[in-house]
This record gives structure tokens, sequence and C-alpha cells, in this order.
């Protein structure tokens, strides 16, 4: 497979945060329990994405997730601020949070509100441990770029600039000049003939449409060597005579 040279450049879109409280089937207590608990259970994903700058692709290529750290302690304690951040704060320390950003202070801040807010519901009434989730990621987006396809992509824009006149190749020179190539693995091994020609090249890319060109996919060789897509490099000669890398000249 051919080696390519690329660029890349990382940005950091931003640390989110869900705090909810999840579905139970714990039991009630009757009478009210007077000493009710809260169970608060934090989650941290890290999300890697790649994005493929020359077609504006953005591929999801890793969701990973770090660790989950739960404390169960009285309720009450969360109607203390000082308290409540003492033991909040111990658990998100142990994430790769930023303790002095805002959302350090944001998510210590909706779980405790949250923790007192469902402790009010009806729902929740007669139970002894009341469960409250956090779940935080943080997306980190990878920006590539192939130099090699830059650099080709320029070289044809460039000679469709300068060949003003567009003047296609001669139809019958075309058939004739072009040559139907099949991309095979350098290691793989011919065992019987075949009518069709055949030639083993390392895979590489369309200089037109900068798509990889596939092992065992048929390709056009010009007669300059330079291989595309037989699609492409015949769509190509139709509105130039002139090959997208080299500018060889086939007759018009």
């Amino acid at each position: 497979m051919a080696s390519y040279s690329s660029s890349f450049s990382h940005q950091r879109d931003g640390l989110y945060h869900d705090v909810y409280q999840p579905r139970t089937r714990s039991k009630r207590l009757y009478p009210i329990p007077q000493c009710v608990q809260i169970e608060v259970t934090i989650s941290f994903n890290l999300i890697t994405r790649h994005h493929h700058c020359l077609t504006d692709r953005l591929v999801t290529v890793s969701d990973t997730h770090f660790r989950q750290e739960s404390r169960r302690f009285d309720l009450q304690v969360l109607s203390n601020q000082d308290q409540a951040y003492q033991i909040l704060g111990a658990m998100l320390r142990r994430f790769p949070i930023d303790p002095t950003s805002l959302t350090f202070d944001v998510v210590i801040d909706k779980i405790t509100r949250h923790g007192l807010r469902i402790s009010k519901w009806g729902s929740n009434m007669g139970r002894q441990v009341l469960p409250v989730r956090a779940k935080l990621w943080e997306i980190v987006t990878r920006h590539l770029v192939d130099d090699r396809a830059l650099l080709r992509r320029a070289l044809a824009e460039s000679a469709l600039l300068t060949n003003n006149t567009m003047v296609p190749a001669n139809e019958t020179s075309v058939k004739k000049m072009l040559k139907r190539v099949r991309v095979e693995d350098s290691d793989q091994r011919q065992d019987v003939q075949q009518s069709t020609k055949k030639r083993r090249v390392e895979a590489e890319s369309c200089t037109i449409c900068l798509e990889e060109i596939k092992v065992c996919s048929s390709t056009s060789q010009m007669p300059c060597s330079h291989m595309f897509h037989s699609g492409c490099i015949e769509k190509w000669l139709k509105q130039s005579h002139y090959c997208p890398l080299c500018r060889f000249e086939l007759p018009t």
C-alpha cells in the first residue's frame, strides 16, 4: 500500500454533561424513612473524531469509556454547599477535568440541585436510596489533510485552468492508447494466465476523483504510465487531451 503524507491538527470541541435519575425498581418503605440516602454515579467518555478536510467528512473513530465512580451518602449533605462540593469535587477530580474550569463547578451544582429536586417527587416517596447519574463526555476532533492529495488536486486544477480551450482527445486515439490495467497486491501470485492484461502495482489514488484505487479494481493507464479510474479518465479526456498529472498530450 502506498504511503500517504498527511498533516493534522487537534481541536477540543468541548466537555458535555447530562445529569438525570435513572429508572429504578427499588422498594418503597413505609413509613417514609427518616434518613434518605443519595447514590451519585459519574461516568466519563472520550469521543475521538477524524475530520477529512478534503471531503469534509466526519468519522467517529473511538468512543473510550474511561471509568465510573459511585458514592453513597446522606441526602441532607446536599443541603450543605461546602460538604456537597467536597464530596462531589473529590469524585470529579478522578476524571480528566480541569478543577478550575467552569464545567467542574456547573456539574457539581447540577448534581446538587437535581438530587434535592428528585427527593420531593412523589414517585420517590418511600425510597431509601435515590440514584443520580452524571454522564460526562468530551469530543476531540482531529483534522486530517492528505498533502499528496492536495498536491494532485492543485495540479489537476492547474491543468484545467491553463488549458482554457479544453480540446478533447480524439476518441479513436483514446481507445487505442488507453490500456486496461488490473491493480493487484504486490505479493499476490498469478497462478492462472488470464486473457486480460494485468500489471502488479501498489495501490494509489486516482488524481481526478482523489479516491483510492483499490486492489483488484480495473483501471486505465495513459501512455505516460499514469493510472486513473477508467470512468474518471474517460470522462476527463472528453474535455481535455492532457494527462491530469504530467500534461502528456493525446491526439485531438
